[in-house]
C-alpha cells in the first residue's frame, strides 16, 4: 500500500492535541508535545496538550502556551459551538475563533511534520485527517467544528474523517489494557470526562484474535459537565461569596490560574486554596495578610460537588445499562478524568466495580483516533474493531401511505385526491434509539416518488429526516419529541429521463406520472450518518434545503443513468 500520513485532532475545551502516524509504520502514534511559548528565553513548552486559549493582540494573535499566565484571553469558544442562540461575550463568533485558533494548530502541525519527514515527504505524501467530537453533540455543532478544521488547512486528501471522543478513547484504551485484563464476555465502561463534557459508552469484548473484536453494549449517554463547570462555579462563588466588587476581570485572572493549578490535585484532606488579595483582613471573608483562603469543606461543597455528582449519575446510569455486576470495569480517562478525587468518589460510588485510570488517559482521545485513521486508510492496520453500534436516537422519515384500518389511528387518515383513496403520514425509522446496527451496514427504507410526464410541478422529490430522542419507544406517527434535522431534495433538472430509470408510467387525478420504485439508505459510523437514495442500483443526488435546515448539508450527485459523482457527505450525531 503506498504510504500515507494519518493526522488526529482532539479540539478540546481546555486543551488540544495533536498526533500523527504513518501507514508504513502503524504501530506507533506520535504525540506532539512540543508547542510555542511565551518567552525568547524558552521558546518551546513541553506537554502533552496545548490550551485552547487566544489572545488578541496589536500585531494578530497569541495562542496556547504563548499567552502570558496573568493576561485576559478567549477560552470555552468550543463550548459556544453547541449552543443554541450562539450568544457570546467574546470579540469573534465562536465560530471565527474556531477557526482561528485551529489555523493555529495546523501550522504548528506542519512545521512538526516537515522537521521530522522533511517537507518534500511531507508535500508528496497524501495525508489524511480525523478529528474528534463528543458524542452528544448536535448535529450543527460537529458541522461547526469540521468545516472551521477544513477552513483552517485540515482538508488532507480525503474528505476529513469525524469519530466520537468516548469511541476514540476506548479503541486506545481497550487496546493498551493487555491481553490478561480481556476476556470474550466482559464489559467495560468507557468514561471519557474532558473539559467541557463527559461521554461515556460501554463496550463488550466479542473477539481476541486475530484482532480485538467489540460491540457497543449499550447506547451512548453524556452531559456538559467537565472540568471547565469547575472553573465557572469557581469564579461565581468568588463574586457572589468573597467580595464581590472587588473580583474585576484582570483580577480574576489570577485567581483562575491559580484554582486552575488547584483543582487538578483537589483532595478534601489537602490545604486550603490560598489566592493572593489586595484587601484588608475580614475573617468572615477568610482574608488575612493579603491572602484570601477557602477551606477543602467548602471547595468541595461549593464548587466540586454539584459536578460530581452529575458524573457519578452518569456512571450509575451507565453501569445499569451495561449489565450492573457484569461490568469488569470503569476506565477514566480525560483530563478531567485524571483527578484522583474524581477517581475516589467514582470508586466509592460504585462499590466492587474496578475504576481505572489507564496510563496515557489525557491523551486516549488523540491516539485513539490516529488508530482509527489508519484502519480507515488499510483495514489490516486495524488494532481493535468496532463491529456494532447502538443508536443514541431515533432516526427515520414521514412516508404517506395507504390507511389501513386494522393499524392506523382513523384519526389520522385523509383523502388522498391523488390515488383517490385514503392515505395517512407514517414514521419509517432507519434506526431506532437502543437498536444494535452493523458497522458499515445500511438501514433501508423503500420508497417512491412520481414526476410529472410534462414536468410541471414536482412532487414527492424530497425527503425530511427527522430525529427522535425522547420517547423510549419509536412512534409510529409524528409528534412534538420528533424533529427535523434534514431535508433533502432531489436535484430533478439533472436527471436524464428514460424508461430504464422509473418503474411505470401512471394516471393519477387526471395527469400522467413517472413513477420511480428506489430504497434511502441510511449507513452509521462513529460520529456521521451517510444517507444515499439508491435509484436502479445507482446513487442519486440529495440536495439539502439550506434555507430551512442551517448548516447546509451535501450529498450525492446524479448526472445520469451510468454517470455518477460524489460530493460531501451528510453527517449527523447518533
Amino acid at each position: 500500500m503506498p504510504r500515507r500520513i494519518i493526522v488526529s485532532l482532539d479540539f478540546g475545551t481546555t486543551f488540544s492535541g495533536l498526533a500523527w502516524a504513518e501507514t508504513n509504520r502503524a504501530d506507533y502514534q506520535y504525540v506532539i508535545e512540543d508547542w510555542p511559548a511565551s518567552t525568547s528565553s524558552a521558546r518551546t513548552k513541553s506537554s502533552a496538550k496545548v490550551p485552547t486559549e487566544l489572545r488578541s493582540i496589536n500585531n494578530g494573535f497569541q495562542w496556547g502556551f504563548q499567552i502570558p499566565a496573568t493576561a485576559k484571553r478567549n477560552k470555552y469558544f468550543k463550548l459556544k459551538l453547541d449552543e443554541p442562540t450562539g450568544s457570546t461575550t467574546d470579540s469573534k463568533p465562536p465560530e471565527e475563533l474556531t477557526q482561528l485558533y485551529l489555523s493555529f494548530l495546523y501550522k504548528h502541525l506542519i512545521s512538526v511534520l516537515e522537521q521530522r519527514l522533511s517537507a518534500s515527504v511531507v508535500n508528496d505524501t497524501p495525508i489524511d485527517f480525523v478529528l474528534t467530537v463528543p458524542a452528544i453533540w448536535s448535529n450543527s455543532a460537529k458541522q461547526k467544528t469540521e468545516k472551521a478544521a477544513v477552513r483552517a488547512g485540515f482538508k488532507g486528501s480525503k474528505k476529513i474523517h469525524l469519530v466520537s471522543e468516548p469511541e476514540a478513547a476506548a479503541i486506545y484504551t481497550l487496546h493498551n489494557l493487555g491481553t490478561s485484563s480481556l476476556q470474550v464476555g466482559k464489559t467495560f465502561v468507557v468514561c471519557d470526562a474532558g473539559g467541557g463534557t463527559v461521554d461515556l459508552i460501554s463496550y463488550k469484548i466479542t473477539r481476541l484474535s486475530p484482532k480485538l473484536e467489540v460491540e457497543e453494549a449499550t447506547e451512548g449517554t453524556g452531559e456538559k459537565c467537565g472540568s471547565s463547570l469547575l472553573n465557572q462555579r469557581f469564579r461565581r462563588h468568588l463574586k457572589q461569596k468573597r467580595g464581590g466588587e472587588y473580583w474585576t476581570d484582570d483580577r480574576l485572572v489570577e485567581a483562575m490560574n491559580t484554582f486552575e493549578t488547584f483543582k487538578k490535585g483537589f483532595t478534601p484532606r489537602g490545604e486550603p486554596l490560598s489566592v493572593r488579595v489586595d484587601l484588608p483582613d475580614d475573617t468572615s471573608l477568610g482574608i488575612r495578610r493579603g491572602r484570601l483562603k477557602i477551606s477543602q469543606t467548602e471547595m468541595a461543597t461549593e464548587i466540586f460537588e454539584p459536578i460530581i455528582i452529575d458524573v457519578l449519575g452518569l456512571v450509575r446510569e451507565q453501569i445499569r445499562m451495561a449489565g450492573g455486576t457484569t461490568v469488569a470495569a470503569v476506565l477514566l480517562v480525560g483530563g478531567f478524568g485524571q483527578s484522583n478525587y474524581l477517581k475516589e468518589r467514582i470508586r466509592s460510588d460504585v462499590g466492587i466495580t474496578p475504576v481505572l485510570q489507564p496510563e496515557n488517559g489525557w491523551t486516549a482521545v488523540v491516539q485513539g483516533a490516529a488508530m482509527i485513521g489508519l484502519a480507515r486508510a488499510n483495514a489490516n492496520l486495524a488494532r481493535v474493531y468496532v463491529s456494532s453500534r447502538t443508536a443514541r436516537k431515533h432516526y427515520g422519515t414521514e412516508l404517506t401511505v395507504s390507511y389501513d384500518s386494522a393499524t392506523d389511528d382513523s384519526n389520522k387518515k385523509f383523502w388522498y385526491k391523488k390515488w383517490n383513496e385514503y392515505a395517512v403520514n407514517r414514521m419509517f425509522w432507519f434506526v431506532t434509539k437502543g437498536e444494535s446496527y452493523p458497522e458499515n451496514r445500511p438501514s433501508v427504507i423503500d420508497w417512491s416518488f412520481d414526476i410529472p410526464v410534462n414536468r410541471g410541478v414536482q412532487t414527492g422529490s424530497s425527503v425530511t429526516v427527522y430525529v427522535n430522542d425522547r420517547d423510549s419507544n419509536a412512534p409510529r406517527y409524528r409528534n412534538d419529541n420528533t424533529r427535523r434535522v434534514a431535508k433533502l431534495e432531489l436535484d430533478l433538472d439533472r436527471f436524464t429521463f428514460t424508461k430504464k430509470l422509473f418503474s411505470r408510467k401512471k394516471m393519477m387525478g387526471g395527469h400522467w406520472y413517472n413513477c420511480f420504485k428506489c430504497s434511502i439508505k441510511a449507513t452509521y459510523e462513529s460520529a456521521w450518518i451517510t444517507y444515499t437514495l439508491m435509484l436502479k442500483g445507482k446513487c442519486v443526488l440529495f440536495l439539502n434545503n439550506a434555507a430551512v435546515f442551517p448548516p447546509p448539508f451535501c450529498l450525492f450527485f446524479f448526472t445520469g443513468p451510468k454517470s455518477v459523482r460524489v460530493f460531501e457527505l451528510l453527517k449527523g450525531p447518533l
